[in-house]
């Protein structure tokens, strides 16, 4: 019996290191998704919430829309509005939308791109490293990046870039073949049809693609095959590049596009009133911005923290970025990893040097940085092993991978295991999605009197509310500078915005109910002053109180 349990234990034990890169690759897979996983669909999750505004909301709207019969645009209650967001992410939702019409499906699709993202994560790793174990290491790197499972959680085009990104370094390091130029020459339009800040990245692509049918011939002879393939690749990008700069002309997203550029005057704007301000002194782009800018992406990239949305954690940490950076450097001076290595590094200066002329800095406009480092620092490694070839120096180079390994674990267990423990145990409100169910709760059928709607005062972004409202009440806007303020006809309905406390008295006048809600004040100076200008001006009578005094439903009268 004993005999037939070790006979047993050692097929198992044999069959797991014959297929070492699926153990691996199902391992990393696995971990990754207890750090990733949530119910969106709970009250224990923020992402119902659907932060950042107004960003999140352009996504998804176009898809529920088209889904719904009204047409791929950015519109309430057939109202079109403008939009800042190329169609590409957003189309990506549109199959998880037409499974299940509720905008948290968005979250599945994420997960859904992010195991994308791995698996040619872990292609890249390994054709560089050619040893499981190193591929495994490194892939462990980046599954555990706070930020690989930080995006998935929000309705945001990075979730789409990266992998992307990462097919489009893939074939860089593959032979040359016609579907090779074809795919690349997509890749170029779909990462700029996804978020136009990297434009840089589309063009470099192109760019590489020649240079790497120049550099994978012979000195003397540039095959006209070759060259064929490069023009098939560059006809093919060319054609969607015109297609999707129709779309953009004939789109509701030109607007905006020309009031980004300055050659506009009135879209959307999703700043605050003092960025608004500063950066209509100097325009979104400007080469004056170059020198705030360039210390805070360099800082980004050698493990500094800096803003990621409303975050401070660092793109990777200081030890790592340091590492990959001089795997990136020595792959240059390597004939192996030439290629790739400058690639990489005119991907990211030339993404830098476009995003060095925009107001605003964020490192999340450079998160195709956090794969590019790690690709950098297996580079690294693979060095070390090629570099040092005897058996007894390679055991030296594993041993202090090993001991780097550990110090990593070490340094982030607590984080990790914090993250599966919120995810598997713990709790996080979301207060906006909560403060929606509220107002259900609260506006029944019965409230709806004669045919008219009561009408709802509120801070929350219209659209949001949309997504969970019971259809029993309409919303008006509490501030003048809340979102969407240069769109308020567009967003609200048909009336004059110009003097708020008129435009309620005129509702209550005609005989509507009229109501504002507390919540979605936050710390804004403005929602907060315009609120207690209600409370002056107008009667008010709580009527529901609820997340904790925050979600608070008054009537509002004359006085």
């Amino acid at each position: 019996m004993v005999n037939e349990q070790s006979s047993s234990m050692n097929k198992i034990f044999s069959w797991l290191m014959s297929h070492k890169e699926v153990v691996v690759l199902l391992g990393c897979t696995v971990l990754f998704l207890l750090l990733i996983f949530k119910d969106p669909f709970s009250e224990r999750t923020l992402i119902p919430n659907f932060e950042p505004y107004p960003d999140t909301l352009f996504y998804i709207v176009k898809p529920l829309n088209f889904l719904k019969g009204e047409g791929f645009n950015f519109s309430r209650e057939g109202r079109l509005a403008y939009n800042l967001t190329p169609p590409l992410y957003s189309i990506a939702l549109i199959p998880f939308f037409a499974i299940n019409p509720d905008p948290r499906m968005a979250y599945f699709a994420n997960i859904f791109l992010s195991l994308i993202s791995v698996g040619l994560f872990f292609l890249i790793v390994k054709k560089i490293t050619n040893n499981i174990w190193l591929t495994c290491l490194v892939l462990f790197l980046y599954i555990t990046n706070y930020f690989l499972y930080f995006m998935p959680t929000l309705v945001m085009a990075e979730n789409l870039i990266l992998p992307l990104y990462l097919t489009a370094v893939f074939l860089l390091i593959r032979n040359n073949t016609p579907a090779f130029f074809i795919l690349l020459g997509v890749l170029s339009v779909c990462i700029y049809a996804t978020k136009g800040a990297n434009v840089p990245i589309s063009a470099m692509i192109l760019i590489l693609s020649a240079i790497k049918i120049v550099i994978s011939q012979s000195k003397n002879t540039l095959k006209i095959k070759s060259f064929s393939y490069l023009l098939v690749g560059f006809s093919v990008s060319f054609i969607l590049y015109s297609l999707f700069f129709y779309y953009v002309t004939n789109s509701n997203i030109l607007g905006p596009l020309l009031e980004y550029f300055g050659l506009a005057k009135e879209a959307i704007t999703p700043k605050a009133d003092e960025i608004t301000a500063a950066a209509s002194a100097g325009g979104w782009i400007s080469f004056s911005y170059a020198s705030k800018n360039f210390p805070l992406y360099l800082s980004s990239l050698l493990g500094d923290s800096q803003r990621f949305l409303w975050d401070n954690t660092p793109l990777v940490p200081k030890y790592i970025a340091f590492l990959s950076l001089a795997g990136l450097i020595l792959g240059v001076i390597t004939k192996r990893f030439r290629f790739l290595s400058v690639s990489l590094i005119l991907m990211i200066v030339s993404s830098i040097g476009f995003l060095l002329t925009f107001y605003a800095f964020d490192a999340r406009y450079i998160y195709i940085a956090i794969p590019s480092l790690l690709i950098g620092f297996s580079i690294l490694i693979a060095s070390l092993f090629n570099l040092f070839k005897a058996v007894k120096y390679k055991r030296i180079i594993f041993l202090m991978i090993i001991l780097f390994f550990g110090f990593y674990v070490f340094n982030n267990a607590l984080r990790i295991k914090n993250q599966i423990s919120l995810n598997l145990k713990y709790a996080e409100t979301p207060w906006y999605y909560i403060s929606v169910l509220k107002l259900n709760e609260y506006f029944t059928d019965d409230k709806v009197i004669d045919g008219k709607k009561p009408v709802v005062i509120s801070a929350l972004p219209p659209f949001l509310v949309d997504f969970y409202s019971n259809g029993n009440y309409t919303l008006l806007p509490l501030s003048y500078e809340q979102e969407f303020r240069s769109a308020k006809e567009i967003t609200w309905g048909p009336n004059d915005y110009t003097d708020l406390p008129k435009l309620y008295t005129k509702y209550i006048k005609e005989g509507y109910d009229v109501y504002v809600s507390r919540y979605g004040l936050g710390n804004e100076v403005y929602t907060n002053r315009d609120f207690e200008i209600i409370m002056k001006e107008f009667q008010l009578d709580l009527v529901w109180p609820g997340c904790y005094e925050q979600c608070n439903i008054y009537t509002v009268g004359l006085k």
